[in-house]
């Protein structure tokens, strides 16, 4: 690896497995230090493999560096939170990737609210909130970068 990364701080939200996880390895193999971010934070507690534990353990294992923080992307204050413990453990934040997501595959006619209202939450509101958290310090830095994947 060259490293491309090195003294860079990065957030990866749905870090607990599939695409967060492999960006979260391969931007700590880059030299960033990274914090990953899930709901999921051990083996098991969730309904599907993978957890930030998981992904915060390969990353140290491999010689980067990681910190999982739980996170609620659809809580206002878990975000809060999520952008304040990483500047306070990582430093101030150069890479936000939105990666979290909750998706409900129901038909339009039994669709509900609540889950068209959670959806919004996570992956339209959390993204737009955390990037409004860390950009005005990229600005202040002059460089950063935001990552959206839908």
């Amino acid at each position: 690896m060259t490293e491309q990364l090195s003294g860079r701080i990065a957030i990866v939200t749905g870090a607990s497995r599939g695409i967060g996880a492999e960006i979260a390895r391969l931007f700590a193999a880059e030299g960033a230090a990274v914090a990953v971010t899930s709901r999921t934070v051990e083996e098991g507690s969730g309904p599907f493999e993978g957890s930030i534990t998981t992904t915060a353990d390969a990353i140290t294992a491999a010689g980067g560096t990681a910190v999982a923080i739980a996170a609620d992307l659809s809580k206002p204050d878990d975000r809060a939170r999520l952008v304040a413990e990483t500047t306070a453990t990582l430093g101030p934040v150069d890479i936000l990737v939105n990666n979290g997501a909750v998706t409900f595959f129901e038909p339009v006619t039994a669709f509900t609210e609540r889950h068209w209202r959670l959806m919004f939450e996570v992956q339209v509101r959390a993204a737009f909130e955390l990037a409004q958290a860390v950009v005005p310090g990229m600005v202040e830095r002059c460089r950063g970068s935001v990552l959206n994947i839908s």
